[in-house]
């Protein structure tokens, strides 16, 4: 009996010996739910909204406006306003106040009639829809199964820093970073955002954006326990490139069945990665707000070793974009059982238990370590394209950066 215990004993110490010396597998992917049918892209119909850009000049001076009347992969259709000298303001809200939203519409009907002359823009023509702000609220785990995938507990916000960049950009990587992407509705507003009634009173707009994540960084730096203190996400998201927008501004007359509806998705390369309706939102854009402005009073949020406050003054600046949270399909996934033991061992038989290193430092270091070796995140030369179904797209060139 004796004999057979060690017999047993030395079995299951093998095999547990050779299981955690397996890799995990570098093609595993978090499952996403697809649509059966392809996404037809285009724009509102004059009478839902009305959709607006800012063109690059080729002389360089103030861009051009532009009401786009059709839209597809490969670019737009539209009308050239500053040419045409229906208005010579570059801030669409203040277009839509000069102009009038139902001259607008009016306009784009000529235009879809053939009354009027178009031009066709390509996609790298045109400027971010996001503007120029450099300071942005952002939500994390807003959608159902992107919570259940990275193991959160609920909706949270924090804020990015960095300039958004055009629909047609390029990002960095590096040996040690885990590039990660995310698709996602954003808004912004035509006023100062302090009460839930300035926000049912204001005026929305609403365009594509993606935020790519150094999911290396966030992982040494999140506290797994408290996601909603914010810490290591902005430091992860606001590196330079990683908050590309697309070039399509949307002032849909019904908000709440504009977000219903629109449909986002992420190609990497020829892969498809990521593809939700935006109302499968956990918290709409109206509840995000009074979730930011219940919470402007604390300097809680850790961005390069400083704590900053949600939004300044209590309130979400005309011209601060507002993001929506991703839905399921990013590459991170959390460490297997598999990774934390095998961190755990290293911890003991690397030494790392004799220098004063935590257990959890060692064990995120080794998790890191592995996912590199993977190759699973975005690499040099990969592509990828966001795509919605009125809101135009984003392609984002990965590049190699600095070593």
């Amino acid at each position: 009996m004796r004999y057979s215990v060690l017999l047993l004993c030395a079995g299951l110490s093998l095999a547990a010996t050779i299981w955690l010396t397996l890799d995990e597998d570098p093609k595993r992917r978090n499952h996403f739910n697809a649509e059966s049918t392809t996404l037809k892209m285009g724009v509102l119909a004059p009478e839902e909204g009305i959709t607006l850009a800012l063109t690059r000049t080729a002389s360089g001076d103030t861009p051009h406006m532009l009401l786009i009347t059709e839209a597809n992969r490969e670019g737009i259709t539209a009308i050239d306003l500053t040419a045409g000298n229906w208005t010579g303001a570059t801030d669409f809200f203040e277009v839509l106040d000069e102009i009038g939203a139902g001259n607008l519409a009016k306009i784009a009907l000529r235009a879809n009639r053939g009354e009027l002359s178009t031009e066709r823009f390509e996609y790298d023509r045109l400027l971010p829809a996001a503007g120029s702000a450099t300071r942005h609220v952002a939500s994390g785990t807003n959608f159902p199964e992107h919570q259940e995938e990275t193991n959160a507990q609920g909706v949270f916000n924090f804020p990015k820093f960095g300039a958004a960049t055009p629909p047609v950009t390029s990002v960095e990587t590096s040996p040690q970073t885990l590039l990660d992407y995310e698709v996602e509705i954003c808004a912004r507003f035509d006023r100062d955002i302090k009460t839930v009634e300035d926000f049912d009173a204001a005026r929305k707009g609403f365009f594509l954006c993606g935020d790519f994540t150094d999911r290396a960084v966030l992982s040494r730096l999140v506290d797994p326990d408290n996601l909603d203190s914010g810490t290591g996400f902005s430091d992860a998201k606001s590196g330079p490139g990683q908050f590309p927008s697309g070039g399509l501004f949307v002032v849909p007359n019904t908000w709440q069945d504009f977000v219903a509806e629109e449909r986002l998705v992420t190609w990497v390369n020829e892969e498809l990665r990521q593809d939700t309706r935006a109302g499968d939102m956990i918290l709409s854009f109206r509840d995000l707000i009074e979730n930011v402005l219940a919470d402007t009073q604390q300097q809680r949020f850790l961005y390069r070793n400083r704590y900053w406050h949600l939004v300044n003054d209590g309130t979400i600046g005309r011209g601060q974009v507002l993001m929506s949270g991703t839905a399921e399909g990013v590459i991170f996934m959390p460490p297997t059982l598999r990774q934390i033991l095998r961190g755990a061992l290293k911890y003991v038989t690397e030494g790392d238990v004799f220098k004063g290193t935590s257990p959890y430092t060692s064990v995120v270091a080794s998790f890191i370590k592995e996912e590199l070796a993977s190759g699973r995140y975005l690499q040099p030369d990969d592509r990828v394209t966001h795509l919605s179904s009125h809101m135009g797209l984003i392609s984002t060139q990965i590049v190699e950066g600095e070593r």
